[in-house]
């Protein structure tokens, strides 16, 4: 209301200005007729009203409509002017917005394009130092393979050399031994030829007969096949009676003979020496 008011002050005022006139027309019209007498007779009574005052109440109420028409269009003009600088400040403000949007998304897209590329580049560093120390753990591995097979080579030839060396000395020491064997053979039999280990059996035998305590039931013709096992110097390790024709008693007083006979008698030659003998004990009546 009050802003109605504020702009058609000047309508309002004209109006009231109109009804003013007319109520003081009409109350001295009012006036005059109360002071006249009234006449007898009854008569049809006038009032002259003053054109030119209503004329110009006309005029002037005519003239505040167009300055009301005038200051409603400027009013309007304002406002549009308004609305419409209003709505370029809204679309300077949404532009504004629209360029700092664009400009923080390419800022935005700037830093992950940076990311992306800080990312790649460690990602080939990465790929690169894998790529080099495989290639260096390729190179050590090949290194080692070169070295163990060398290693190995080596140790092969040095196994096939020592193995001809120990071959080439087996076969040495067996045609050594074949020899020394041989002649052994040789040796033992020219002296079993020339009676010797006949000879050497004798004595044993005869040694272990002397040592031998005959007991009570010892018959005549008494003979026993005696195996004794010695050492190289005539100690005598074991005895054994294999076939005899005496009884517990006689196979255990040859035992002890043979016992008490160690260490026997050494052979007149060396060659004639046998570890295990087979004697017969058959004493003298």
């Amino acid at each position: 209301m009050a802003e109605f008011l504020r702009n058609h002050w000047a309508y309002l005022i004209g109006a009231v200005l109109v009804h003013v006139v007319f109520a003081a027309i009409f109350g001295l019209t009012m006036i005059t007729m109360m002071r006249q007498p009234q006449p007898a007779a009854l008569a049809i009574q006038a009032v002259v009203v003053d054109r030119s005052v209503i004329d110009r109440a006309a005029r002037q109420q005519q003239r505040d409509r167009t300055q009301e028409r005038e200051r409603e269009q400027e009013r309007q003009r304002q406002e549009a002017e308004q609305r419409k600088q209003q709505q370029e400040r809204r679309d300077a403000e949404q532009r504004a917005e629209q360029e700092r949007q664009q400009e923080q998304k390419e800022r935005e897209q700037e830093q992950q394009r940076k990311q992306a590329e800080e990312q790649q580049l460690r990602e080939r560093q990465e790929a690169d130092r894998k790529a080099q120390a495989e290639a260096e753990r390729q190179q050590r591995a090949e290194a080692e393979r070169k070295r163990v097979a060398e290693i190995e080579r080596k140790q092969k030839e040095e196994a096939e050399r020592r193995k001809a060396a120990e071959d080439a000395r087996d076969k040495e020491q067996r045609e050594s031994d074949l020899r020394k064997q041989l002649e052994e053979e040789e040796g033992r039999s020219q002296a079993e030829n020339a009676g010797l280990l006949n000879e050497y059996i004798a004595l044993i035998e005869q040694r272990i007969v002397r040592n031998w305590n005959r007991p009570p039931s010892a018959r005549p013709g008494l003979e026993c096949r005696v195996k004794v096992t010695q050492t190289p110097s005539g100690t005598v390790l074991s005895v054994q009676i294999d076939a005899c024709n005496g009884d517990a008693a006689v196979k255990q007083s040859i035992e002890a003979a043979v016992m008490r006979s160690s260490p026997l008698p050494s052979p007149p030659d060396p060659r004639l020496f046998e570890r295990n003998l087979v004697l017969v004990f058959k004493p003298e009546e």
